[in-house]
């Protein structure tokens, strides 16, 4: 809504302003049910904000806080080889990321497939040993590649 106005304005003569505080107006009002509908969509800031992080922003880990940067397969396969002989390692393949429900047929796939192990919300188990997941619960499911 309020990028129809952006155009028809004129872009201001100016080098730097400093001091202003952004003005939002938002009419109170139930535009959506959808729960991730929110001031950003609404505003339609979101998009723009999404670009500057996008562009501007570094990428962090969040448990340690180191940079991450994009890594070719042949740059991973030689950060591998660097490590120390009889360094332990376990490569992890994503399967199911925090989605709902028992998951059987995954396992039954694994299994089939000849994997042997799998990460379940952060527990190492073998897949004869899978525990029952709970239907309504996220969950994720990664497979330990031997």
């Amino acid at each position: 809504y309020a990028r129809q106005f952006l155009s028809i304005m004129e872009k201001p003569d100016v080098d730097h302003i400093e001091g202003l505080s952004p003005a939002i107006s938002i009419e109170q009002k139930t535009t959506s049910h959808n729960l991730f509908f929110n001031v950003g969509a609404i505003t339609e800031i979101y998009d723009y904000l999404r670009l500057l992080f996008a562009r501007v922003g570094e990428p962090r880990c969040p448990d340690h806080g180191h940079n991450l940067q994009a890594q070719t397969v042949s740059q991973m396969v030689d950060a591998v080889l660097a490590l120390p002989e009889g360094s332990k390692l376990m490569l992890l393949a994503p399967v199911v990321r925090e989605r709902k429900g028992e998951h059987l047929h995954v396992f039954e796939e694994l299994r089939a497939s000849g994997f042997v192990r799998a990460r379940i919300n952060g527990i190492v188990t073998d897949l004869d040993d899978a525990p029952a997941l709970e239907k309504n619960r996220k969950h994720r499911i990664e497979v330990v590649v031997d």
